[in-house]
């Protein structure tokens, strides 16, 4: 691995930073992801089931957000080179949230997920909703919404 320039500054070999606290960022504005429920749900624009946008439920504040992202975990970059993580993925109350950056890793905006995961992530995913006691609503959740 190529040192960051947090580790490496003229030749000399310095401790690692730890990164800092992931932030959530609803955005001025934003609404197309916050729910009328108090459950998470995807919806489907027009009944077109290649147009689901998750939807948060309604009482979700932002400390519970900021702590969903703590726990969160990569998704691949794919080809991209960046040294922070594009998307995020987590489990909260059985339900797989996606979080995107919005300002290059500093904050992220999620929202539940519908779609394709690799093996490997879901496998991961269902440790931590293992984890949380929530395996059940998390097998819910994938029966329904992951491919």
């Amino acid at each position: 691995m190529k040192p960051s320039r947090d580790t490496h500054i003229k030749g000399l070999l310095l401790e690692e930073t730890p990164p800092p606290p992931r932030r959530y960022d609803k955005g001025e504005r934003r609404f197309k992801h916050v729910g009328k429920e108090p459950f998470a749900a995807i919806v489907f624009i027009d009944d077109n089931p290649k147009m689901a946008v998750g939807k948060c439920p309604n009482n979700l504040d932002v400390a519970a957000c900021e702590e969903i992202l703590v726990d969160a975990i990569a998704g691949s970059n794919g080809d991209r080179d960046i040294d922070f993580p594009k998307k995020l993925y987590a489990v909260h109350d059985g339900v797989i949230y996606e979080a995107q950056t919005t300002d290059w890793g500093k904050s992220y905006h999620g929202y539940p997920f519908r779609g394709h995961l690799s093996r490997k992530l879901l496998k991961k995913l269902q440790e931590i909703a293992a984890e949380k006691e929530c395996e059940t609503e998390f097998e819910s959740w994938v029966k329904r919404h992951i491919t």
